[in-house]
């Protein structure tokens, strides 16, 4: 069984990139947070053996950074199709079905602490599971798996960057009749509290990003 583990990122152009952090801070100083989150998640799982690692790039795999840093973790790289993050979902999974992966687990660039075992335990829950999903504290999603087919209506009409998104995809999933797993609750980075609380966390950590003090 071949398995996939595809990371989707943004290239770091100022303006681009944790939009909502930039009502707080400079852009300039918001690229540098994001480039770090890229850079420790692509470590953290660098040394992953028991599936291939993919980098989803929007709107190019071709900036600088993104080129760098998939030659240095070894990553395959494609770009993210689609108009909407749903449609860039499904697209990515197809496209990986089709090239052999039975089993597939996407996360974000929004969560850099997400704990390395919740990977692999999304990968287990596939065994049991069509898709398996990892929530948010603030009712998004941090990971999507799913094994051998990928149903689109899942992903459809939803108000990505809201809080609805996990209630929405479990009732569809559930409408639809498809099985499906929770990993435990994790956060992700989106405003300037959430720094603050990431800043903290990574003292108990004991991971130096470049996050700004209070």
């Amino acid at each position: 069984m071949k398995k996939a583990l595809i990371t989707f990122v943004k290239a770091p152009v100022q303006g681009t990139v944790k939009t909502r952090l930039q009502k707080d801070l400079p852009k300039e100083q918001v690229v540098e947070i994001y480039k770090s989150f890229i850079i420790e998640i692509l470590s953290k799982f660098s040394r992953l053996t028991y599936a291939d690692r993919f980098l989803g790039c929007a709107p190019s795999k071709d900036h600088d950074f993104l080129k760098e840093v998939s030659f240095n973790y070894n990553l395959g790289t494609f770009n993210q199709r689609g108009t909407d993050l749903g449609k860039r979902i499904v697209n990515a999974f197809r496209d990986h079905f089709k090239k052999g992966y039975s089993s597939i687990v996407l996360i974000g660039s929004d969560s850099p602490t997400i704990p390395k075992e919740y990977i692999k335990k999304a990968f287990s829950e596939l065994d049991k599971s069509d898709i398996v999903l990892g929530p948010c504290c603030d009712g998004g999603l941090y990971l999507i798996g799913a094994k051998n087919r990928i149903e689109p209506r899942t992903f459809s009409n939803i108000p990505w960057d809201t809080s609805e998104v996990l209630n929405l995809v479990l009732e569809k999933l559930d409408k639809l009749n498809i099985s499906f797993s929770l990993l435990p609750f994790w956060y992700d980075v989106d405003e300037i509290d959430d720094l603050r609380f990431l800043r903290n966390h990574l003292k108990y950590l004991d991971i130096d990003l470049p996050v700004p003090p209070k």
